[in-house]
């Protein structure tokens, strides 16, 4: 047997479901070959279990211990680690959890580790420059309609389960939980420039204006979907209140003129 197949055949035994030692592990003075495979097999799950438990702390305490437990059990047994990197292992959770037969008709659960998941991903999205508001006035005034925008790659906009993010922080501080109506909230996700993973709620118009900016729609062509959507009479100004929150969270890197 070579390195590569005795190596290929104790990963299989450690990803196995139970802990059956391969014949080529012997057993030492101490104790039997069982017994010393178990030790890798269980410290594999375990290991898993702890990032997982990181990844995910508010989504653990708000399931508490044995219902998480669970849960990491078979989100481990259905999604081997198939990258080097740990800190992608748990990104499939939220996903699992949809089809995990205990949780899936739980959309607060789902939509907290949607939550908890965006935080980590904006923090750890890739950098780039950010454009202060200043940046408008290197444009004449009349070419501002034909503007469009490019987001930071931190930027991350989730439409979830209303109340998610008030669980979030009630979970979080070990508050009350609060009542939960039926509905949905949208939720914006970025890294600030002092690297803190950062989030608010945003309002139905500025979602869509979020979406159409995010597409390469212009500052006119995002009015105007505005204005078909009903938004209000002054939807350039609206529009022009969106743009200084953007501005001020740093979420724009780019501009660009459709000439």
């Amino acid at each position: 047997m070579t390195l590569a197949e005795l190596q290929e055949r104790f990963q299989a035994g450690i990803l196995s479901e139970e802990a059956i030692a391969p014949r080529f592990v012997a057993d030492s003075k101490k104790t039997n070959a069982e017994t010393l495979f178990a030790v890798y097999h269980n410290a594999y799950r375990l290991r898993l279990a702890e990032f997982l438990s990181n990844d995910y702390p508010v989504l653990r305490n708000y399931l508490e211990d044995e219902d998480f437990g669970s849960l990491v059990e078979a989100y481990i047994l259905a999604a081997p680690s198939r990258v080097r990197n740990a800190r992608w292992y748990g990104a499939r959770l939220p996903e699992f959890m949809g089809t995990y037969a205990r949780l899936e008709n739980d959309a607060q659960a789902i939509d907290l580790a949607r939550f908890e998941r965006a935080l980590a991903d904006v923090f750890d999205a890739a950098d780039e420059s950010r454009l202060s508001i200043d940046a408008l006035a290197n444009i004449d005034v009349e070419r501002w309609p034909k503007i469009s925008f490019k987001f930071h790659p931190s930027y991350e906009l989730l439409d979830l389960a209303i109340g998610t993010a008030t669980l979030y922080e009630a979970v979080r501080d070990g508050q009350e939980l609060p009542l939960i109506d039926e509905g949905e909230e949208r939720v914006l996700f970025w890294r600030s420039s002092d690297h803190q993973s950062c989030y608010r709620l945003v309002s139905p118009d500025e979602r869509l204006a979020l979406i159409e900016a995010s597409a390469g729609k212009s500052f006119a062509e995002i009015c105007s979907l505005l204005q078909f959507q009903g938004s209000g009479e002054n939807v350039a100004a609206r529009a022009g209140e969106f743009l200084t929150q953007w501005f001020a969270a740093g979420i724009i890197s780019c501009l660009a003129l459709d000439d």
